[in-house]
């Protein structure tokens, strides 16, 4: 059985167990929300789109003017010391920035770096089968293409989701749709598979359907409203740990028949190819 207390991470230069990693409370992190992030899977050891992730994660660090500090490839070499240090079956890797220890709990000081290789958590197959609800809120993310660690309105809105039966929360402003809290948002206009990109984060998940569905679906990128979201007859949404999820409702109002559409289901299993050939591809590799 896998005892969480006993895995491994890296702080700072060091590997420690959880308990070992110690945050100041002058952290600027902790003190103004001036953090960054990423996430991705791991597959049979294989760090799941890893350069994708890579280059989103310094996109937001010098969106935020923080400093990495270390290399891209000492970070690809703790992520594979600690994969092979932890021998998780289904995991995940989540990098941390933080802007530091600051003097007067303003200025920012020396940044924190922290990679948590932990176990992943996948939505039920239930979901998959019948379908997620999301529930409708106002509200557009500061710096919407930077992976900050702000999610303060989606915290707020937790309980209020869970209570209403609803998986997350879909944000939009006026008619125009942006994301769901740490997804990407997909649907069909017809047979054509829209999604948006101004004004959203940019999902590795997302980016990498669009590549995969690029040969045998019809994709179109552009500005997503909200009323012809509802009118859709099939939607889903996209993340690391979602991959391709289908949304049968978005707060009271239910999306086409009700359960997961055909040509979702086709999206998830060309997706479902293209992760598993990558995969693959990257084991070959390292033999």
């Amino acid at each position: 059985m896998l005892i969480m207390e006993q895995l491994s991470h890296y702080h700072n230069g060091e590997f420690l167990k959880e308990n070992e990693i110690h945050y100041s409370v002058n952290d600027v992190g902790l003190l103004r929300g001036y953090g960054v992030f990423d996430f991705f899977r791991i597959e049979e050891d294989i760090p799941m789109f890893i350069e994708d992730h890579l280059d989103r994660f310094e996109h937001s660090a010098e969106g935020l003017g923080l400093d990495i500090p270390i290399s891209r490839d000492e970070i690809k070499d703790i992520v594979k010391k600690l994969i092979a240090m932890n021998q998780i079956p289904r995991s995940s890797i989540k990098i941390l920035l933080t802007g530091g220890d600051s003097q007067d709990g303003f200025v920012p000081g020396k940044p924190n770096l922290t990679i948590l290789h932990k176990p992943i958590k996948y939505p039920s197959q239930e979901l998959y089968e019948k379908g997620a609800a999301l529930m409708l809120h106002e509200y557009q993310r500061t710096f919407p293409d930077i992976k900050s660690t702000n999610y303060l309105t989606a915290l707020r809105l937790q309980k209020t989701w869970d209570n209403e039966g609803f998986i997350d929360v879909l944000y939009y402003t006026g008619d125009q749709v942006w994301e769901a809290s740490r997804s990407s948002v997909f649907f069909f206009d017809g047979d054509t598979l829209v999604t948006n990109k101004e004004g959203v984060l940019k999902g590795i998940s997302a980016s990498k359907i669009i590549e995969a569905c690029k040969q045998e679906v019809e994709i179109v990128i552009r500005p997503i409203g909200l009323k012809e979201l509802l009118a859709s007859d099939e939607m889903f949404i996209s993340s690391t740990n979602k991959r391709v999820l289908p949304i049968t409702r978005l707060g009271d109002h239910q999306i086409g028949p009700g359960k997961p559409g055909p040509k979702t289901i086709k999206v998830g299993e060309i997706y479902r190819k293209f992760a598993e050939a990558y995969k693959q591809e990257r084991k070959s590799n390292q033999g």
